[in-house]
Order: C-alpha cells, then structure tokens, then sequence
C-alpha cells in the first residue's frame, strides 16, 4: 500500500510504501532536509512538524533529540518517523540544507603539460589491389611511423575502425593512452580537440573540472553536494551501508557515479565539447570515497586495523565503472597511504608542494576526518584526527553546514554586545562550524568561560540556564528567520569544539614528537580544505586548534584537492611524484599511540593545560585560569 507525503510551504509531494521514513518521502519529492547522521536519529537536524495524518509512534532517538514542548506540537524526525497514512508535514528553516557553499578551486602551481592522452593525425595510404594491408596493422603501421611503436587497438575501436578509416579516407586522428593503447579514431585533424575530467571526491562536496589538455587550461569547474549524503553525512555512516551486502555497495558506488556524470554533462553542454574527446580522468578522494566510487568492499575500512583494500594508483576502463567519457578512455586513481589517508591528502602534498620545502612544514586538509602531514623534502609524516563532524555543524544544538542564514563570523565587543555575520547576510538560522569556533574564541576572550571550557554564571547577562546545561544567547528568536527559537551556544556545544580542536592538536603533536620535531622548528602551517578556507586563524589560534605562531606564517590554499589531481590529469611527471610520495610517507596510526592520549587530554583545554606554550593568547584572554595537565606515565 502505498501513501502520499505533502510538505509544507512548498506543497512538494511524494508517493512512499506503507512503513517509509519521511525522510525517504522528502528524498523523492526532492525536499531540501538535513540528513547529517544519515538515518540514525543522533543529530536530531531532520526536525519536521506534523500537521495532520498518521505516523508511527515515537521513537527512543525521537524522545532524547527532541524537546517536550515541541513533542506536544507534534514535531518528529524525519529519518525516524514512518508513514501509516497520508501525510502532511512542516520543514522549519532550521531543518533545510539551504544553498550550500562550497570551495571547488585551490592553489595551483604550474606543471609542464605531458598528458597521458596524445592525438595524432595520420595521412594513411588506402588499400588497392596491389596493397592488401588489413586495416589495424595499415592504423599501427601509420602509428609506428610517428611514434616508434605499435600499440593495441581497444575492442570497441576495432569493430567500427574500417567504417571510420572510410569515411575519412584514410585521413583520420588516432588518439592514445600511454602510447599503448587507442582509444579513438576520428575522421579528418582532431588532434586540437583534447579534454579530460578531473575529480574531487570530498565526503561532502563534489567537484568536477573540465581540462583542456593542449594547453592546460580549465575550461569548466563546477561542485555539488555529494550525492551519497543520503547514506549519511559522514564517512563511517556511508562505510555502515555500503558494508549491508553487494547490493549497498553497487548503490552507494552508482550515486556518486551518477553525480560525477551529470556535472561532465554539464560541462559539456556549456563548452561544447565533444564526449568522444574527453580521453581520461583523474580521480582523489580520501580513501573510503576512492573506494566507494571503483566498487571496492569497504568493510576493512570500519574494523580495526583499518586496512585499506587498495593502495597503488590504479587505471580503469571509464565504461567498466559507468563514467560517460569516450567509454574506452583511461580513469586513473592516485594511490592511498592508509585507511584514512587517501588519495586527496596525496594531491594536497602536490599542489602545496610540501614534499619540496627546505623547512619543516604543517599541512592540514580540515573536515570531519583532518588529515595532517608533517614535513619536507627529507619526508613526510601523516595522520588522520576524527576531529568529528562538529566543523560541519553535527552535534551542534543550533549547528547546520555552511549554507544559507548560518552565522559564520562572531564578535563579542567590549560592551558585551554580540555582532554576527550569516552567509549571504539572510537571517541566522543557525550557526556553521567557522561561526561556533568563532563564538567559543571570543567566550574564552571575554572571559564568558574559563580555561577548562566551562561557561561562567554572572560575567554576561546573555548567558543563562538552559533545559540541558547553561548556554550562551548568540541571536534571539525574534532576529531569526524562524522567529521560533534562539540560536545559542551551549555547554555541550563548547565540549564538541574542544573534542574535535584536541584531536586535530594531538594528530599533529604526535607526529611533531614521533618525527623527533618540535613547534617552534615549524616554518609555516598550511590550511586546505573547504572548510579550512573560512576558519579565521585568530580564532584558530585562541582555542588551541593551530600552534601560536605568527598568523602571517599561516596561509589558507582552498581546494588543493582538486588542484592535485588537476596536476595529475596534466603531467605524467605529476602522477610520477604522487606515486613517490605516497611510497615515501610515514604513517602514524594515532589509534596506537600514547602519546596521542595525553596530546588529546591536555588539548581539552582551551588554548591547552601547557599555558607556557601559548603565551600571547594566555596574556589576551581574560577566561579565568584552570589547569590540570595530564602527564603519561
């Protein structure tokens, strides 16, 4: 049986089986609905009111994440709530995505472009009675004569060759892969008409640039949320899916291969390009998307040891995973170091050129998993932090992505008042993770909360006592887009921002200690990532997240992810360094070291329980101090 789900203001529709959630209603009437912890309840973001029709009892998750008061005004949540008749529901503001923002370009250097792909025009003598030649060997021969070598000619390729070679009259362009294998054949000179695709994989953004491979050039750049958020807005969550069985895994892969196609349509509808001339792909990604998006079971990745089921870089046949470029073009992969270490890090150390700098240099990609390289031209230590998804706005009571009404910046003046910026200046409807890094600096600053964290009755009139633990008023409802309910930050709220900076601390403390460094022989810090792009390093600075050094000796790179494997599409030098690096890097599995834990506890503590090491922040900040440092034994 089934029913029909209406959801309010737009009146967006959708037919569901008897037993669907609404949030698999919302998915199909195309609803833009939070979804951070992909269907488990814990985030309590899905928030949907009903209006009239019948629903399923409430839910254990339904009873902690949503408060009574809205319980008796029939507010549910969506990943829990299943239809039993039809249904008419609410989506409050602060329970929609909203226009994301994402950063999809980053900090290139040049490379010299020696593509993988080469097109060559051949003015091959035809067959006559005196010349009975067949077709493929006259193609390799006319081939040899300019290359010095006779590659094989793909499958497809060589039922339709003698057709094509016709057509042109024998003067055709070959384009070839490696000088080993072609893959197309096109009547008359082509050989301008050369493109390829290379792709960022992020575990929330999608970003796909079209490459003119003459001259380098991109010729589209675009991004989207990645579509595999429906299993979850973080890795674990989509690892958990894919790892029910093959039948998860094909779905979660074709979701992201349909993403990436649809942004290449995209690209070339505006560009005019043709299909048959984009030849080959470069993929990164951190390791469970790389896995996801080639098909690779996934469940090693979520058991101790974390084990990754591919490491080399790794070339594919764009038809055999779906991708809808020339169908027998190349789709390469860069190599994985470890579990959590993937591709995308290997791109970051390329485009920042981390594996050349004569000082020791800290590179962090910053997201739900940062992960952190140390080093310079003499090698490279790297971790992986569960800095959480905190950054993103998960677990977080007012906490949403960086889309649309979120407060991203905070001050707190002399007089106590609050100035917040939202995204696009909208009305706030809740705060994203630069916003709440902001909010807890200028707490610690003013001395709203001392060093330990903990929010301080009577300094402001704005902090108070909440339903779950004080919290501080950052935007009263009647200045919301809701007018419903205040954004505030709680106390549970700081402990979520002091977990996730500590984690990001001791990663890099660890490999500091381990590679036999210390912070003050550091020369620079790299920040990469989309969320890294809008972090204000003073604030980073004031909580312990980054070493206090001089924030000009800090810089922000964007999407370096991308720029990597941009390089990549482009050079055969640049995939020839990505391989060297990743055989090269030291991995620190954090999971197995001591030293971690005691880094981690005594990064609880805003800016940390070592004050001596934070000097200029200790002395501007007026939060009362409280130490208890944790020494291993």
């Amino acid at each position: 049986m089934t029913f029909e789900v209406r959801f309010l203001p737009e009146g967006k529709r959708a037919s569901v089986a008897e037993g669907s959630t609404l949030m698999t209603a919302a998915m199909n009437a195309d609803v833009d609905l939070a979804n951070i912890c992909g269907g488990k309840g814990y985030c309590g973001k899905c928030q949907v009111e009903l209006i009239e029709g019948k629903l399923s009892d409430l839910t254990v998750m339904e009873q902690k994440r949503i408060s009574p008061e809205k319980i008796a005004k029939g507010f549910r949540l969506a990943c829990q709530a299943k239809v039993l008749g039809n249904v008419t529901v609410k989506v409050p503001d602060q329970s929609r995505v909203g226009r994301q923002r994402l950063v999809i370009m980053g900090k290139e250097p040049r490379v010299e472009i020696r593509s993988n792909v080469q097109k060559l025009f051949l003015e091959i003598p035809p067959p006559t009675l005196h010349d009975l030649v067949a077709d493929d060997e006259r193609l390799m021969q006319a081939i040899a004569a300019k290359t010095g070598k006779k590659p094989k000619l793909d499958y497809i390729l060589s039922k339709i060759a003698p057709r094509i070679l016709r057509e042109g009259e024998f003067n055709v362009t070959a384009t070839l892969l490696a000088n080993e294998t072609v893959v197309n054949i096109q009547k008359g000179d082509t050989t301008r008409s050369s493109y390829g695709v290379a792709v960022d994989i992020g575990t929330t953004k999608l970003a796909v640039f079209l490459v003119d491979l003459n001259d380098g050039s991109i010729i589209f750049a675009d991004g989207i949320m990645n579509p595999q958020i429906r299993f979850g807005e973080d890795v674990i969550s989509r690892i958990n899916y894919a790892s029910q069985g093959p039948r998860e895994l094909e779905e979660v892969q074709e979701t992201i291969v349909a993403g990436i196609n649809e942004l290449i349509q995209k690209g070339l509808d505006e560009t005019g390009v043709l299909r048959e001339d984009v030849n080959e792909m470069v993929v990164v990604g951190n390791t469970a998307m790389h896995h996801l998006f080639v098909g690779i079971d996934v469940k090693s990745l979520g058991l101790a040891p974390y084990a990754a089921g591919m490491g080399n870089a790794n070339d594919f046949l764009a038809r055999d995973l779906g991708i809808r470029i020339n169908p027998s073009g190349n789709v390469h992969v860069l190599p994985n170091v470890a579990g959590f270490v993937g591709a995308d890090a290997i791109a970051d150390i390329l485009a920042s050129r981390l594996h050349e700098k004569e000082k020791m240099t800290l590179l962090m990609d910053v997201g739900t998993n940062t992960e952190v390289m140390l080093g310079n031209k003499e090698g490279i230590w790297s971790c992986s932090t569960a800095s959480g998804p905190a950054f993103e706005g998960a677990h977080i009571r007012n906490g949403m992505r960086a889309a649309t009404g979120a407060i991203e910046k905070v001050k707190i003046t002399e007089s106590g008042e609050v100035v917040c910026k939202t995204i696009e200046d909208e009305k706030a409807r809740g705060i994203c993770g630069s916003g709440i890094i902001d909010s807890v600096a200028e707490m610690l600053r003013s001395g709203i909360m001392d060093t330990s964290g903990r929010i301080l009755i009577g300094v402001s009139d704005r902090v108070r006592d909440g339903p779950n633990g004080r919290e501080f008023l950052l935007v009263p409802k009647e200045e919301t887009s809701s007018g419903k309910e205040d954004i505030v930050v709680t106390q549970d709220d700081v402990r979520e921002i002091q977990k996730a900076k500590a984690a990001m601390y001791a990663g890099y403390m660890t490999l500091l200690r381990k590679s036999g460094m210390r912070k003050d022989q550091l020369s620079e810090i790299i920040i990469a990532g989309a969320f890294g792009n809008y972090i204000d390093p003073a604030s980073a600075r004031i909580i312990g997240m980054i070493p206090e050094m001089p924030l000009e000796k800090i810089s922000f790179t964007g999407n370096t992810a991308g720029s990597g494997a941009r390089m990549c599409l482009k050079s055969l030098d640049a995939r020839g360094e990505a391989k060297e690096v990743a055989r090269k890097m030291k991995y620190v599995e954090l999971a197995a070291e001591p030293i971690f834990v005691e880094e981690y506890i005594n990064a609880m503590y805003l800016p940390n329980s070592s004050l001596e090491d934070f000097p200029e922040t200790t002395s501007s900040i007026k939060a009362p101090k409280v130490v208890k440092k944790y020494v291993r034994r």
